[in-house]
């Protein structure tokens, strides 16, 4: 099946295309629904981002979801973030893919983020994205969950 929007070749069964996000079951049809957009005016105050607790540890805080207010640790090489029950950032929803993003540790200790081309893609700051560098107080959306990023401090 072909993107109807780019002409990306696609999974039989997606409902969005991968690449440009384009809906691919006409918008009256039961198969496509809306996601409602979160801002930051709706996000509780108690689960908003206070920047990092350790002084020396890069993390991630989930500001919204099911997890609103846990803080990850990004201590390893590779974190990997999905539905998959073996991901080390387990986010428990239909609308993130079972291997949805990885964060890397850099040799110069930076932390990126890569999609691994997930249905329903990766975005950072609002702008959908295949592979980039975080910066403290970045807002990564994975699905539903949206989460804050911040750099270790010295």
């Amino acid at each position: 099946m072909n993107c109807r929007r780019c002409g990306e070749i696609l999974n039989a069964n997606a409902n969005f295309c991968w690449s440009c996000g384009a809906p691919q079951h006409e918008v009256t049809s039961a198969e496509t629904i809306a996601m409602p957009v979160i801002t930051a005016a709706e996000v509780p105050i108690s689960n908003a981002p206070r920047g990092p607790v350790g002084e020396h540890v890069d993390e991630l805080v989930i500001i919204t979801g099911s997890a609103a207010g846990t803080r990850v640790e990004v201590t390893k090489e590779v974190t990997t973030a999905g539905r998959d029950e073996n991901s080390d950032l387990l986010l428990d929803d239909v609308s993130v893919s079972r291997h949805h993003a990885i964060f890397t540790r850099t040799v110069s200790g930076r932390v990126t983020l890569r999609d691994l081309n997930s249905l329903n893609g990766t975005y950072v700051n609002g702008a959908r994205v295949e592979e980039t560098t975080l910066h403290s107080a970045d807002e990564v959306q994975i699905g539903k969950y949206k989460l804050v990023f911040w750099e270790a401090t010295s």
